[in-house]
């Protein structure tokens, strides 16, 4: 039986390249279920009322194109959706305002429907999407900006575009004081493997908390 008829909800934050992603998939091997918002939002881009919304406001040219590796016709571009959104505050506004009520519903029916003690969710925007209140524990990954910048880079990305990307988000600094834990992430993989199998150890200990349902 679930206390309060529901799992204990921790969510997984962080900065871009602090490696959130990374303790997130030591967790599910350590058996314990996580679900991406983000992955959870591009699932919601293949909604036809969403994409009808994103052709109506963009033009078909959002959609992808014969050289894509887009396995449906009418599908968005997510390259070319980022390269729209990504650089005007307006667009991303509009782009939150419908899908982030998609993604929260989601989220909720994930809880409402969940059968183990402990879930996890890796939300990048936690705190700039307002759902602190929304978990019972809150966990962030922190690494330096070199360091971070670094991984960005490492990756593939532009120098420019890692130094963007990064500096749209809150600052590390903001967050740490409203966390439950902070994991220091500027290691290697297997200093972050001992950190995340310490940190899962707490987690059948913490009390539940009255928070807010997602939707």
């Amino acid at each position: 039986m679930l206390q309060n008829n529901r799992p204990l909800i921790i969510g997984i934050t962080g900065n871009v390249g602090s490696g959130k992603s990374a303790l997130c998939h030591i967790l599910t091997e350590l058996g314990f279920s996580v679900y991406n918002a983000d992955t959870i939002a591009n699932q919601r881009l293949e909604d036809i009322a969403v994409i009808n919304a994103l052709v109506a406001r963009y033009s078909s040219s959002i959609l992808c194109g014969d050289n894509t590796l887009c396995m449906q016709p009418y599908r968005i571009s997510r390259k070319k959706l980022a390269d729209i959104v990504f650089s005007n505050r307006k667009e991303v506004e509009f782009l939150n305002s419908l899908i982030h009520p998609l993604v929260l519903k989601d989220m909720q029916e994930i809880v409402n429907n969940f059968a183990e003690q402990v879930l996890c969710f890796e939300v990048p925007l936690l705190f700039e999407a307002g759902l602190k209140e929304c978990f019972d524990v809150l966990v962030l990954v922190t690494a330096t900006e070199d360091i971070r910048l670094n991984r960005l880079v490492s990756r593939g990305e532009s120098l420019e575009s890692s130094k963007k990307r990064m500096h749209n988000q809150i600052d590390d600094k903001n967050k740490r004081t409203q966390v439950d834990f902070l994991i220091e992430n500027n290691g290697n993989l297997e200093d972050l493997s001992k950190k995340t199998k310490a940190l899962a150890t707490e987690f059948i200990k913490l009390p539940f908390k009255n928070i807010r349902p997602f939707a």
